[in-house]
């Protein structure tokens, strides 16, 4: 046959025009007559298949309510807990129905005033026999009395009833409801009573109910989340059938799930129509049906279930051919599946290594805590030079051991998405101090010139994160510092406004050895540095730039480099930043705080940490006493006695034997007596958000991290100090001039940490506590102070000339 003419598809189109004029016609007339009458009958039966679903779904329902009104009779009647519990097994045994568990759940310590919880849960199995389930009475399991159905009717009027939401049971797998009722005794509210009810047999009858009438049916509970469905689709102008159950706020909606009513209507008005054009409408209704079919339904199932489905689901059309379109389902079905199991390795080795870390960092922040503290005792032990020197040199690689530790450690969270940023108002002066008070000795002892340049006035103060700011501050600084050898490092702070923020940019620079172009791509990565001797050669983790970097973005900025080999590189931070008001609060210096008179209980299982501990609270004049677990400290508390010898400061540590800080602190916060208040500092070596975060919920009132530094428990004390002296107020005004040995101590320490802003602070508190006529003193007081302010480092026989003019006052 040769290719149809023109002719032959113009005739081809008009009869198909003609024949659609025709069907329209006949069809509208047709239509017009006969849908009142079919519409009627269909709703009428749509009414009767609803109202017959809500009576067998409300027989069960009314069911639990009975046996529910027997389970708080039976409360009610008696606290006999053993007739308590043979009534209830009984009473189960005896069930049949959808009520497969239920129970008693009094108030906690309402039976036993040393036990929390003593329900009384049984559970009928599928063979008919009863079980008493125990799981809810442990502790570990967070309360039943938080539980939505408990708190549901909890103080509620006699008699009250309330249906939970819909859930899936975590033990049976089964999709459940609870029906909760409160319980009294002498009109005081005495707990719970509960039936579950499987609605297993219920959403499998409504199920084979729909198929077989070919309903699409919607189950939906009070809280209007979804029960069960069943080929439930609305098409335009659809009649749905409801029926609201008063005893619950469920709600179910019925439609037909055959052809719509518009369609049904063009069948019967087809069937008139057969008769007059039978071939032309078999044929157009045929090849529309097929296309339709076999084309343009499974596309349109494709691309609705692709973009319904979620996270890992898959397309299931029932769809079976070998064409295009089953290979475009089982290509995505198949990439699907891959990218799943990909997904759950990726998380499985995120949990993994985020646990490894946890425990890498507790491991290794628990001996370091000995180095560390105990090199912070022998700074105060009156060393020679020479011994000095050596431990300086001591404190300061393990010092540089936790610097690298927390890179790792903020790399995790930048990576996990848990790092956060604080924004507080912070003075821009603190961080000229900062950068001076570090490195400016640093390049001195280095032979490098260090420059400070910047256009911003000194009193500017900014809203942010000023710990992360200055982290990118130190990092860039570090690297200068590290492959600078001669010449200078500077840096430069610029603000830009740029209408409703304010930019601050900072560039740090120096003449060191530079990076070569082809490595400036790649040293912002994580591990990467720009050769691979660079780590033999200077140290370090790689993580240094790739965590200004990620910093940089967490605060709205970003970061560049220009280098030239053997000729210098310089980075160039631009953050987006907001102005703030002084903060008085924050200007005010920080006091001591005098230990005298007050007592300290150490729980710390660790030896040397605890004497470490105690060292630095001996120092400020604690009388301290020292337990091994939590357990011990509980029991210490709950009979002691307050006055003198009272306790008035916990230092807990969290991981213990027997009982660990968390509960200890739990348990202390449980207390009927004045020491559920007691001040606790948390002090661990876990610095994970979560760890720290689950000790503040039990209770604590500070942490201070592992490895211990007397300066951030001196802070953590003044900042705690109305509760430090809640027992004994009359000791929080106890003058200052005793303590003169712990400022010299803190002096010393902050001199070996170089720590250039707390000198500044102690010195001027020194000054009020000396007799003003003793002038040599004052003269080296402010001798000391002019230096810092220079920028310069005081030399060690200054401290030593001020220890020796204090000395009378010491003794």
């Amino acid at each position: 046959m040769g290719r149809p003419t023109s002719l032959k598809h113009k005739s081809v189109y008009a009869l198909a025009i003609y024949l659609i004029i025709l069907i329209t016609i006949v069809g509208t007339v047709s239509y017009r007559v006969i849908e009142p009458l079919i519409r009627e009958e269909i709703e009428s039966h749509l009414d009767l298949r609803t109202d017959l679903l809500a009576n067998q779904i409300e027989s069960p329902m009314n069911q639990a309510h009975v046996l529910l009104g027997s389970i708080t009779s039976i409360g009610q009647a008696t606290q006999d807990r053993t007739h308590q519990i043979r009534a209830l097994s009984l009473l189960f045994a005896s069930t049949r129905g959808v009520a497969v568990s239920g129970g008693l759940w009094p108030e906690p310590y309402s039976v036993d005033q040393h036990v929390a919880y003593k329900s009384l849960f049984f559970n009928r199995r599928d063979d008919n026999l009863v079980d008493r389930i125990y799981s809810w009475d442990n502790p570990a399991s967070g309360g039943y009395e938080k539980e939505s159905w408990y708190r549901s009717v909890t103080g509620a009027a006699p008699n009250t009833t309330s249906w939970s939401s819909v859930y899936i049971d975590s033990f049976t797998s089964v999709q459940m409801i609870t029906l909760s009722m409160p319980y009294y005794h002498n009109k005081q509210f005495s707990g719970v009573a509960t039936v579950d009810i499987s609605l297993n047999d219920l959403v499998e009858y409504i199920q084979q109910t729909a198929i077989e009438y070919h309903l699409g049916v919607l189950l939906k509970d009070g809280y209007g989340d979804v029960i069960t469905e069943h080929n439930f689709y609305l098409n335009k102008d659809a009649y749905v059938s409801s029926y609201q159950f008063p005893s619950n706020g469920w709600t179910i909606y019925v439609v037909s799930a055959s052809d719509p009513l518009e369609m049904q209507m063009l069948n019967l008005v087809s069937k008139v129509e057969v008769s007059v054009i039978p071939a032309m409408l078999l044929c157009i209704i045929g090849g529309y049906y097929w296309i339709s079919r076999r084309l343009i339904t499974p596309i349109t199932q494709i691309a609705r279930q692709a973009e319904e489905s979620v996270e890992g689901g898959i397309i299931d059309i029932g769809y079976h051919g070998n064409d295009e379109i089953q290979q475009l389902i089982d290509s995505f079905n198949k990439k699907t599946k891959y990218l799943e199991v990909e997904k759950i390795k990726a998380q499985a080795s995120t949990n993994v290594k985020s646990e490894f870390l946890a425990r890498l960092s507790h491991e290794i922040r628990t001996p370091m805590n000995g180095i560390l503290g105990t090199a912070q005792i022998l700074f105060k032990s009156g060393l020679r030079p020479d011994q000095q020197q050596h431990l300086k040199t001591l404190y300061e690689s393990g010092d540089h051991m936790m610097t690298l530790l927390n890179e790792i450690l903020d790399f995790s969270k930048i990576e996990q998405g848990k790092m956060t940023i604080e924004y507080a108002p912070f003075p821009f002066k603190a961080l000229l101090d900062s950068i001076n008070n570090v490195y400016r000795p640093l390049c001195h002892d280095k032979g490098l010139e260090f420059d400070v340049h910047s256009t911003i006035p000194e009193q500017r103060w900014y809203a942010g994160d000023k710990a992360r700011i200055r982290q990118v501050l130190f990092n860039l600084l570090n690297n200068a510092v590290k492959f600078t050898f001669s010449g200078k490092i500077g840096v430069l702070f610029e603000e830009h406004n740029r209408g409703n923020y304010s930019q601050l940019t900072i560039a740090v620079y120096d003449t060191g050895i530079g990076i070569a172009q082809s490595a400036l791509r790649r040293i912002f990565n994580p591990f990467e540095q720009a050769e691979s001797s660079t780590t033999r050669r200077f140290g370090g983790t790689g993580l240094g730039l790739s965590i200004v970097k990620q910093l940089s973005e967490l605060m709205n900025g970003h970061v560049t480099v220009r280098s030239e080999l053997k000729r210098g590189t310089t980075f160039t931070v631009t953050l987006q930043i907001d102005l703030a008001s002084p903060n008085k609060q924050q200007t005010q210096q920080v006091r001591s705080i005098d230990g005298h008179g007050l007592n300290a209980l150490i729980v710390e299982d660790n030896r040397t940490n605890a004497i470490i501990m105690q060292n630095f609270l001996e120092s400020r004049g604690f009388h301290c006493q020292w337990v091994k677990n939590g357990k011990i400290a509980v029991e210490r508390l709950k009979h002691a006695k307050q006055g003198a010898k009272g306790i008035d400061l916990v230092v807990m540590d969290n991981h213990m034997p027997v009982m660990d800080g968390i509960e200890a602190t739990k348990a202390i916060r449980q207390f009927d007596n004045a020491y559920k208040d007691v001040l606790i500092l948390g002090c661990t070596a876990d610095m994970f958000e979560h760890a720290k975060q689950k000790m503040f919920d039990a209770g604590i009132d500070e942490l201070v991290p592992k490895p211990l530094s007397d300066n951030q428990l001196g802070e953590a004390l003044f900042q705690q100090q109305a509760k430090l002296y809640q027992f004994k107020p009359e000791l929080m005004a106890k003058p200052l001039e005793h303590n003169l040995e712990q400022y010299l101590v803190r002096l010393y320490i902050a001199y070996e940490e170089q720590d250039t802003e707390s000198m500044n602070h102690l010195l001027d508190e020194l000054k009020p506590l000396v007799d003003q006529q003793d002038e040599l003193f004052h003269q080296q007081v402010e001798s000391m102070l002019e230096t810092l302010q220079n920028g310069q480092y005081p030399t060690a026989q200054q401290l030593e000339s001020l220890t020796l003019s204090l000395k009378p006052y010491c003794d």
